[in-house]
């Protein structure tokens, strides 16, 4: 199944999958870009989903999100439901590992976010997203170990999707 929270590989480096969104009738994984640049990947480059393949077909530089197209049968997608946040509990997402957070500030581009001091993400967490009900509200993008904070790429965008996929 490829969902938000699943495993996406970049020649042998593991990222997360932020969110799965559709668009026109195919998939699209969001994660952030800074985990595929480690692993050498750029625009045009194959990535691993859960036994499938997808392609880095645009790169938002401002926000560090990468668009992968997927090719995957429908019934290994689950979309997610992408929302706007509101200030107040939320958690990140890595396959089974869920960390409580609160959303801070609520922005256009980013939003703030706060971790319990003793259970912070970690550097392979970026990516994974932020969910507050059963909603994807942001993916994370950074974390400050210093005072507990992170921020997430904000969704805005990427709802409604139609507006910006595949120029």
């Amino acid at each position: 199944m490829i969902a938000a929270g699943g495993k996406i590989v970049c020649n042998k480096k593991d990222g997360v999958i932020g969110a799965v969104i559709e668009d026109h009738g195919k998939y699209y994984v969001l994660t952030v870009y800074h985990v595929l640049k480690v692993g050498k990947c750029g625009l045009g480059s194959t990535v691993h989903l859960n036994g499938y393949s997808g392609r880095v077909v645009e790169v938002h530089w401002y926000h560090d999100l990468a668009v992968i197209e997927v090719d995957a049968p429908e019934e290994e997608i689950e979309i997610s439901d992408i929302a706007e946040p509101e200030i107040g509990p939320a958690y990140s997402l890595n396959g089974t590992k869920r960390i409580n957070c609160n959303v801070m500030t609520v922005g256009k581009t980013y939003h703030y976010l706060s971790f319990p001091m003793g259970d912070m993400p970690l550097p392979g967490d970026s990516g994974s997203p932020i969910i507050q009900g059963d909603k994807v509200v942001g993916i994370l993008a950074s974390i400050f170990f210093n005072n507990a904070t992170g921020i997430a790429a904000s969704l805005d965008e990427f709802a409604p999707v139609d507006e910006f996929l595949i120029k």
